[in-house]
């Protein structure tokens, strides 16, 4: 239930103080380049907001999630695991005692059986196996056995997937994950295959057809090229003026190095929008130097930003993308996580506190065979006394329906 850690890449965002949506707000896009380039910056900017949310949310969760949940959820299996126990007791119990039918032990043994199936798929106790082959018609190992060969059916009908002898798997958990793998592999295959095609067809081509896929190649490259030297001089700009070997005042000097060092990272993750902002920071650019940017460095300053923008979306869906089973509300955010995860807890403590009662209450002989009036047998339940248990409620029922045909027929 802990996601893992997402380390970003923007880590060293600038602070809300330097954010360029303020300066560039100054001025009206004067034409649809520095409207792209204001839209960008702005969308970029709350994205990183987003991931430093989800971030800073990650340690909060981690704690709840091993101070509350985990604890929470021990105490409910101790507390199942007691009703096992006592279950188990009940029905060993003389008949005499509790003067139980037939069909209402068959519901007692139904309901042992299925907590203790719940508490093995979780772990293995010798024990409450033991109990469990003891009340069901097939053991727990049959049960799992059942159950993996309905699997391997699936995969082998839907997916064409057989898991051979060499790569058996010890639990239904593993086959899904070689079946997943497989899955994999196949995918992998074909895309290999697909791109052989590819190359192929591409082969094929004419030289005509072949020179003009290598113009636009080369115009390609020589875009990226344009962009990266765009990315290189503002880079080149701060280096100049915040070199802090240049510096002989150590205070200023020191403030340079830490400085520098963060236009190094920006430069090295290609981010754009942080060397601008250090631009701004020590007053390199303004509001109007940025509306005069020519439109063919605008352009580079809005590829680049795109890209930027797309990095950064991944990594907030890979940061988010763990969360996604924990909140069934539509819109994820860390807030309604949070609120889930204390609606979680509260359904757990519901349920443990019902348990301490029925540890309790169930002792007694009226209780139980009230509270068994309302749990319902599965039509698939196998039990030897299933049949004369239902002789036992059926049986004043006829004699009822009987007596009362012959008062209609008077």
């Amino acid at each position: 239930m802990r996601p893992p850690a997402c380390a970003s890449l923007f880590d060293d965002a600038p602070s809300t103080g330097w954010l360029l949506t303020g300066v560039l707000a100054q001025r009206t896009p004067a034409n649809k380049a520095q409207k792209t380039f204001q839209q960008l910056v702005a969308r970029i900017e709350a994205k990183r907001q987003q991931l430093l949310h989800w971030q800073a949310y990650q340690l909060r969760y981690n704690q709840r999630v091993t101070n509350e949940i985990e604890p929470t959820r021990a105490r409910l299996r101790e507390g199942q695991r007691r009703m096992v126990d006592l279950i188990d007791e009940l029905l060993n119990q003389p008949r005499s005692a509790l003067r139980l039918t037939r069909l209402e032990r068959a519901k007692l043994g139904q309901l042992l059986t299925g907590i203790a199936h719940g508490l093995l798929d979780q772990s293995g106790d010798a024990a409450l196996e033991a109990l469990y082959d003891k009340y069901s018609g097939v053991s727990y190992r049959q049960v799992l056995r059942s159950q993996m060969e309905m699997t391997e059916s699936m995969l082998s009908e839907v997916f064409g997937l057989e898991i051979d002898d060499e790569h058996a798997a010890a639990s239904t958990e593993e086959l899904l994950e070689l079946a997943q793998k497989q899955i994999e592999e196949r995918f992998e295959e074909e895309e290999r295959l697909a791109e052989l095609r590819h190359e192929a067809r591409s082969a094929k081509r004419s030289k005509a057809g072949t020179a003009k896929a290598d113009a636009a190649q080369a115009r390609r490259e020589e875009a990226a090229r344009e962009v990266s030297q765009s990315l290189r001089e503002v880079y080149r700009k701060l280096a100049s003026a915040l070199h802090p070997d240049r510096e002989p005042d150590a205070m200023e000097r020191q403030r340079k190095t830490h400085l520098m060092q963060r236009v190094n990272q920006a430069y090295d993750a290609n981010d754009l929008l942080t060397l601008l902002a250090l631009q701004l920071e020590i007053e390199q650019i303004d509001a109007e130097h940025m509306a005069s940017v020519t439109p063919q460095r605008l352009a580079h300053y809005n590829q680049i930003l795109r890209e930027q923008l797309a990095e950064l979306e991944a990594e907030v869906e890979r940061c988010v993308e763990p969360f996604r089973g924990v909140s069934p509300r539509s819109k994820l955010t860390p807030d309604n996580v949070d609120r889930a995860i204390g609606v979680e807890i509260a359904r757990i403590e519901l349920q443990i506190s019902d348990l301490l009662h029925d540890l309790t209450a169930l002792r007694e002989p009226n209780y139980l065979r009230e509270s068994l009036k309302h749990y319902p047998l599965d039509e698939d339940f196998v039990d030897p006394e299933d049949l004369a248990g239902l002789f036992d409620v059926l049986a004043p029922i006829q004699q009822r329906g009987s007596a009362g045909g012959k008062k209609r027929r008077k």
